[in-house]
């Protein structure tokens, strides 16, 4: 019987993808005539865009002056020792309860010959009742799981250099707000403690061993400059400054914005963020964030950055790597909560749960499961 639910379980889920697959080609055959009737629009759209661009160009060239960046051949960055940091999440709404999955790690080796074949990492399956925004706590519980394997890594493998996946101001989305779960609160609060923790360690094996911190935001969609040249309507800095920088060259030091995150929530040792732009391949800059106290370091940083850096992607080596390891895909959060489902089956087979309790592990309405 309990194969037999497992099954239809399955069943279920196939046919509903194929009913999604129908209505979705009947939408697609009415809806795309329009789609491309209006692609004329969208281009003059983006005509005027890049005009607008060549003249702000003229504002930021101002303020901008590219600084050339030392790129280290492969001997020259056998000597450091850097270790690259990043977090995944998923999950799945079921009718009963959120599932998820969260996971970190902290990949480090020396130069970009040798490889970690034993990185450390922590993950752990979630599972909650009552929070209103799911995805938004689990990725609070991403960042300290990050976080914590980033103070581990510093006081096991001792590296040079530390680079996490992600900016080192966390999204001030996360502040918690009045009718958040007591639950999301002290989630954050750890996440944060972590944080915190991390920026202790990091400063004290700096002032010991001159160790460096960063941050990599590989995706930009910050408008700082857009703030700083006081632009009636803002720009990513990504496209204000792709045509200015050349492979190799970074932006000056400025400071990060200054929001609710960084002005109350942070200790007031770690409240200086600096933040520069660097160009390390033909794709669009990336934005690196560090503490104020290793401002005089920026010249080292961005130098390990660029000699690290893909030449396609422009992603420091460590970072893709524990990028790489760290992606909770779809097939990954299936497979795991097809693991759960079968840990439930056998609950119900011992009698510890009856076939009427299943319920609540069905998949919500428009959730799709594939084995």
């Amino acid at each position: 019987m309990i194969y037999f639910v497992l099954s239809l379980l399955y069943l279920v889920c196939v046919l509903s993808v194929a009913e999604e697959n129908d209505e979705i080609d009947t939408l697609y055959r009415q809806i795309y005539q329009m789609v491309l009737d209006d692609i004329p629009r969208v281009a003059a759209a983006y005509a005027d865009m890049v005009r607008e661009r060549r003249r702000l160009l003229m504002e930021v060239s101002k303020v901008v002056e590219p600084i050339n960046v030392k790129k280290l051949d492969f001997g020259g960055l056998s000597g450091f020792r850097i270790t690259g940091a990043d977090g995944g999440a998923n999950g799945k709404e079921l009718e009963g309860f959120y599932f998820g999955i969260a996971g970190a790690i902290a990949y480090t080796s020396s130069g970009l010959e040798q490889e970690d074949r034993t990185p450390i990492s922590f993950g752990t399956a979630l599972l909650w009742d009552d929070e209103y925004d799911p995805g938004r706590r689990v990725a609070v519980i991403r960042d300290r799981f990050m976080y914590e394997v980033c103070v581990k890594a510093i006081n096991e493998r001792k590296p040079d250099l530390l680079l996490i996946d992600g900016p080192l101001i966390p999204n001030f989305a996360y502040i918690p707000q009045s009718d958040d779960s007591e639950a999301y609160r002290n989630d954050y609060e750890r996440m944060m403690d972590a944080l915190c923790r991390l920026l202790d360690l990091a400063k004290r094996e700096f002032d010991e061993r001159g160790m460096l911190f960063a941050c990599v935001v590989k995706r930009v969609r910050s408008t700082r400059y857009s703030q700083i040249l006081n632009l009636p309507k803002p720009v990513r800095d990504s496209c204000l400054l792709n045509p200015i920088l050349k492979v190799g060259q970074r932006t000056p030091l400025i400071d990060a914005a200054e929001g609710r995150m960084l002005k109350e929530e942070f200790p007031p040792e770690h409240r200086k963020v600096k933040q520069f732009f660097i160009k390390t391949s033909r794709m669009s800059p990336i934005r690196v964030e560090i503490p104020g106290w290793l401002a005089n370091q920026v010249d080292k940083i961005a130098s390990l950055i660029y000699s690290t850096a893909d030449p396609l992607t422009g992603i420091p080596f460590h970072i893709l790597r524990a990028d790489a390891l760290t992606r909770v895909n779809i097939p990954t959060t299936d497979l795991t909560y097809t693991r759960f489902v079968s840990y439930i089956l056998d609950k119900v087979k011992s009698g510890e749960l009856s076939e009427e309790d299943l319920d609540m592990v069905n998949l919500r309405r428009l959730e799709i499961w594939r084995l």
